[in-house]
């Protein structure tokens, strides 16, 4: 729930601020046990159903690899 609030506030600030393209970081799961990466998961269905994102996919491995993910915003209308 602290993960879905933090993450409808940061992409309310991007569309602000006319951000294209933000990385989100939710780790790996690595501490989840049997369950795996727990927040990724979340993410992933949370940007589906978000009209304002055209696209999104893992990072680069120097950026957090399959632990973050790019997300690309449609352009703000003004």
């Amino acid at each position: 729930v602290e993960a879905q609030r933090v993450l409808v506030l940061l992409m309310a600030e991007a569309i602000d601020h006319n951000w294209r393209c933000i990385r989100i970081i939710h780790g790996k799961g690595m501490r989840s046990l049997n369950r795996g990466s727990v927040l990724k998961g979340l993410v992933d269905n949370f940007l589906r159903q978000q009209s304002s994102v055209l696209a999104f996919h893992s990072a680069r491995p120097n950026d957090g690899g399959t632990g973050a993910v790019y997300i690309l915003l449609k352009k703000s209308p003004t």
